[in-house]
Order: C-alpha cells, then structure tokens, then sequence
C-alpha cells in the first residue's frame, strides 16, 4: 500500500477517533491526534476554553512535528487534527505535499443531529472528554464540507466498513 497522509474530517463526535483507530488496528497505519498530544503534555482534565492560546499553539506545532517525522519515516498517517476549516486542511496539505506525499482527506459525514445527540450523551456517560458547549458549537458553525478539488474519500455515517475499506483504501 503506497504511504498516505490521511486528514479525518467531520463535526466533533461524528467518528473520526472511532474510524482512525479502526485503520490504525488494521493497517498499522500512525494515528495522530491532538487530543493525545494535548493530554500528553498534561491537559487531559482541562477544559479547551482553560488553556491559553500560547499553549495551544505549543500543542499543534508538536502535532505538526510528528507529522513531519512519521512522514519521514515512511508511516501512512491517519490524521485527527480539528480539520474544520478548509484553510486548517490545507496546512495539513502542505506538511504533506513539501515532503512530496499525497494527502486524502476521509470525511466522516455523520448528520448534525446525531453529532449533537452523542455529544449530549457523552455529558452522561462522560466516554471520552466533553467539549465545552461553545467550543462545540464553533466547530458546528465554522465547519466547511470538503469539496471534490480536496481530494475527499466521504465515509457515511453507518455505512459498512468492509465495504468501504475495499472501495476507497
């Protein structure tokens, strides 16, 4: 399989983490996420709206290090950065394109009302860390769908995965 440098894209909780994880198991592919950098770095009970803009630059410029790294290496990176805007998507591009590796981005197309719903749920069972409601909603608005010139693989929300994986990778 030729070396990929994969971009997840879609509203908070629309399974992103669940679908890297799943290719990461799978492929051995890298996954790199910047809520494990940020828990790294010893954020895991701090709220996103707690750390300082200084900090979260810190954050993302480690990310983008071991993008860069495990792109030398040769590693196919699936990648969950906050991809919402085409502008952050194009940055991850260019880490990618400067090293000459193709990127493609898997749009994780869950409809907004089950997004809002597994959120709230979350709040209950507390599955993975919360995001604050106006982080949420930021990201809600802000979100730009990919568009065909991104070169855009769309996974649909409940679709089958072994099809999907034999179709698109």
């Amino acid at each position: 399989m030729k070396q990929m440098h994969y971009l997840f894209v879609g509203y908070p909780f629309s399974g992103k983490t669940t679908l890297a994880k799943e290719l990461e198991k799978r492929f051995g592919f890298r996954r790199l996420s910047v809520d494990d950098v940020k828990f790294e770095l010893g954020y895991k009970d701090v709220s996103d709206n707690d750390i300082s803009d200084q900090v979260w630059k810190e954050i993302f410029n480690e990310l983008d290090k071991r993008i860069v790294e495990n792109l030398k290496l040769e590693r196919t990176i699936v990648n969950e950065y906050p991809w919402v805007t085409k502008g952050w998507r194009d940055k991850g591009r260019k880490l990618a394109n400067d090293l000459g590796i193709e990127t493609k981005i898997i749009f994780v197309d869950t409809p907004e009302e089950i997004v809002r719903e597994r959120w709230q749920n979350n709040k209950h069972k507390n599955d993975r860390f919360d995001i604050p409601e106006d982080v949420f909603e930021e990201a809600i608005e802000q979100f730009e769908k990919p568009t065909v010139d991104e070169n855009v693989i769309v996974y649909q929300q409940g679709e089958d995965l072994e099809q999907w994986i034999h179709k698109n990778l």
